[in-house]
């Protein structure tokens, strides 16, 4: 909480002003007793200075002479608790976008992914933290215990638009749907959705229809005229995945996750995973968006985080055989415009022909030239996805 209340002065404004006449009438009191000898006054100094019941205590002794102490002691209080709890506990919570209250940009989803595709910088500059209302077809569900992400067809192979709905809302796969929400970007040809909504074709407050969230399996033939045709390597593929970030200090943990995760895994051990920094979701909304502020993650600046590498000890993995094999991977973690080598540990459970990979690892924000001095020297990350 110590950290959320730095961003918010108006707190510390508010919380200075209903104290100050508190003490300047204490002070005013206590200096004009004569009956009091310097060390009596410099020992009550000492003891007003324990918050809130240093004063209380001063003017409890005194009540017969100045009840006011008192009385605006515990007017002070009552004003200090009310402000911690608004702005930092419930105003967070409840002014977090509502996107059915903001204006939004009508379009089909093959239309904006050929915008995306057409230009990127453009289409990140037009539709980049708008609102947009997007008409198509449900392509697939994917739900966890996190979130539900809906997935619309675009008509391009190896694209999509998602949306991780705010709410449960009733949904079948193949309907044709309109889904509102906040864009938050564009990566490895999925367009991105937060807190959003379906505003045509279900019902709100309703569970979910959880459908089969196979995706296609990809084989890369390299072919060559002088030479055999080379071993098919399979790639699995996963948009049914979670990274979680976590920092641990006495002042207080810090927390978010990022549902919309994309990741492969090919037979020769080339991993790769990308996230939309802004697809980090917070309980509270002010941490939100200081996490994505200049002063932290920038991520206006720096979309998306990367990483690209091998899993070195590949050969003690068997992909037709159902087992859980311990992994190593290597390789670069792109993050805040940084690129850094980095190893992790993991694991990978075959399970006919579905892969869960699960890895823990720690990374010092500092070398990606993140301001860490309110969050841990190293950063927890956790990462689970299911490839097929």
């Amino acid at each position: 909480m110590f950290n959320v209340l730095k961003e918010t002065p108006w707190v510390f404004a508010i919380i200075g002003i209903a104290w100050l006449p508190v003490i300047v009438l204490t002070l005013l009191h206590l200096f004009k007793r004569k009956d009091f000898t310097i060390a009596t006054k410099i020992l009550w100094l000492i003891i007003g200075l324990i918050p809130v019941a240093g004063l209380l205590i001063y003017g409890l002794v005194n009540y017969k002479n100045k009840k006011a102490i008192v009385w605006l002691t515990l007017l002070a209080t009552i004003i200090t608790g009310f402000t911690i709890w608004y702005f930092i506990f419930y105003q967070p919570t409840v002014a977090r976008r509502d996107v059915n209250k903001e204006k939004s940009i009508g379009i089909t989803a093959a239309m904006l992914i050929n915008e995306f595709q057409t230009n990127e910088t453009a289409a990140n500059n037009k539709y980049t933290n708008k609102v947009v209302e997007i008409s198509g077809t449900i392509e697939k569900i994917v739900t966890d215990e996190m979130s539900t992400v809906v997935y619309l067809h675009t008509g391009i192979e190896g694209t999509s638009v998602s949306g991780r709905l705010k709410q449960q809302q009733t949904v079948t796969e193949n309907t044709s749907i309109t889904m509102k929400g906040i864009l938050t970007g564009y990566i490895l040809g999925q367009i991105q959705l937060n807190e959003a909504v379906i505003t045509k074709g279900a019902t709100d407050a309703a569970p979910l229809e959880q459908k089969d969230t196979t995706t296609t399996l990809q084989t890369t033939i390299k072919k060559d005229s002088s030479k055999p045709i080379a071993k098919t390597e399979k790639t699995f593929k996963s948009t049914k995945g979670q990274i979680k970030f976590l920092s641990v200090t006495s002042a207080e943990t810090i927390e978010a996750t990022n549902t919309q995760v994309i990741s492969s895994i090919a037979e020769n051990g080339k991993v790769q995973f990308a996230a939309l920094i802004k697809g980090f979701h917070f309980e509270n909304e002010l941490m939100q968006k200081t996490f994505n502020s200049d002063k932290y993650m920038h991520s206006d600046k720096f979309t998306k985080s990367e990483f690209v590498g091998n899993i070195i000890n590949i050969a003690a993995v068997t992909f037709a055989k159902n087992d859980t094999y311990q992994v190593t991977a290597e390789g670069n973690l792109t993050l805040h415009g940084i690129t850094k080598k980095i190893k992790a540990t993991g694991s990978i459970k075959v399970n006919d022909g579905v892969l869960t990979l699960n890895s823990t690892f720690k990374i010092k924000i500092k070398k990606f030239e993140v301001d860490d001095s309110d969050v841990a020297e190293n950063i927890e990350i956790i990462v689970q996805c299911t490839y097929q």
